[in-house]
């Protein structure tokens, strides 16, 4: 496994005052809160670059709509029609209808910016190698006195990241009903004021602020007389629940878990069928015969993680000098990089991130040592491979992009040129 961030992007001791403690003690469980001082909210996003992007760019819904106290404005309201060839668009933003909501006072939100923003996508990517869980980015772009969503609770941990102006939050514990929900179609009735209490938090967000709230929390936010401006940073959950299933899946797939349970199980006074204990590590113990830490398994996170976030390591427009392979290399930065042998042992699968790079067993060794290497190595330093193997392989990744040369590791590009 090899985890190469990008350089040029936020991680998450840019998010936290202190990364242990956050890790340790807060992350799932209570609101953080960490001052703005000493960070600079310009190096998250460009407020001015993302109204350009949405009023110039053409955006389409559903990467933007506006919100009004909890009512989403009617996308016809905010859309314009085009033609593209013989095709018709009916969801392009209709940008002066997009400004005279907001001066209406309506809250932007420009969504799945993790997909369309490359420097929002590296920051994004660097967040779910540090976390092992995938990451969304959203924008909220809200007038003066102005309230977008309502009290309303989120299915996933969220940051909050004031980029501009200032924003009032109020934070509440959680309910009964919203003390651990999870995914799917988000089907439990949002909570009120009256049933909510006193906040545990009631504070206003300067630019460079960050908020962590754990799912579940009740909050709502509206701007004080200044416009506001700030991202969320989304960390959806892969849920035991969800591992554990497909735990089960791969266990019954490889014939176990078939035995009938014992006779009579159900007179009180016999014992309950019983099966050897697993430990799920830092979870809970079940009594199956399961794997959690199976091949596999670890391969259903990965690619479940990965899927949803953008691919910010690219392949070469053109192929690579065919003597780099002799040359000094680094990782390219981007998704994780994980090996694993195929199902039936006679592949190697390098899967990184948004596609999996198939290669013949023999490499499999090489493969191994390649990822643990320090930078920056040469083939010729790592073992497992005769030379003319071992170049076949390096060339093959440097056309895939995962490896780069010496002359071509600099710093990745701003995301908007000056």
């Amino acid at each position: 496994m090899r985890r190469q961030p990008h350089p040029d992007a936020p991680t998450l001791a840019d998010l936290v005052d202190d990364v242990g403690q956050f890790r340790g003690d807060d992350v799932y469980r209570r609101p953080a809160v960490s001052s703005g001082a000493g960070r600079d909210p310009g190096r998250f996003a460009d407020v001015d670059a993302l109204w350009s992007d949405l009023l110039g760019r053409s955006a389409r819904r559903p990467t933007f709509r506006l919100v009004t106290e909890g009512t989403t404005t009617s996308p016809g309201e905010v859309t314009r029609r085009a033609r593209i060839g013989n095709r018709d668009l009916t969801d392009l933003a209709a940008p002066n209808r997009v400004i005279d909501g907001y001066r209406a006072g309506a809250t932007v939100v420009l969504q799945g910016l993790h997909l369309t923003d490359p420097g929002l996508a590296r920051f994004a990517n660097n967040l779910a190698l540090e976390l092992d869980q995938p990451v969304q980015l959203n924008a909220y772009l809200s007038p003066a006195s102005a309230r977008g969503l309502d009290v309303h609770f989120d299915y996933h941990d969220v940051f909050v990241v004031q980029l501009d102006g200032a924003k009032r939050w109020r934070v509440w514990a959680p309910t009964d009903r919203t003390r651990d929900p999870i995914g799917g179609r988000h089907a439990i009735p949002r909570p009120t004021l009256d049933e909510v209490g006193e906040p545990v938090l009631d504070l206003v967000l300067e630019p460079g602020d960050v908020l962590y709230l754990p799912r579940g929390h009740p909050h709502v936010a509206e701007t004080t007389d200044r416009e506001s401006a700030h991202l969320t940073v989304g960390v959806l959950a892969v849920t035991w629940h969800r591992v554990v299933r497909r735990a089960i899946d791969d266990a019954v797939d490889a014939g176990r878990l078939r035995t009938s349970i014992p006779l009579s199980s159900l007179d009180p006074s016999a014992p309950g069928p019983t099966a050897p204990n697993v430990d799920l590590g830092s979870g809970p113990t079940l009594d199956l015969d399961l794997d959690l830490g199976s091949v596999p398994v670890r391969r259903w996170i990965a690619r479940e993680i990965w899927s949803r976030q953008a691919a910010t390591r690219l392949r070469p427009r053109t192929p690579p000098d065919p003597t780099a392979a002799d040359g000094p290399l680094f990782f390219a930065p981007g998704p994780l990089i994980t090996l694993s042998h195929s199902a039936s042992g006679a592949r190697s699968l390098l899967f990184v991130g948004d596609r999996t790079i198939t290669l013949p067993v023999e490499a499999h060794g090489f493969l191994a040592s390649l990822l643990g290497a320090p930078e920056p190595f040469r083939r010729a330093e790592i073992a497992g491979l005769d030379d003319d193997s071992s170049r076949v392989v390096v060339t093959r990744l440097l056309d895939e992009g995962i490896l780069v040369p010496l002359a071509d590791a600099r710093p990745e590009r701003p995301d908007h040129d000056p």
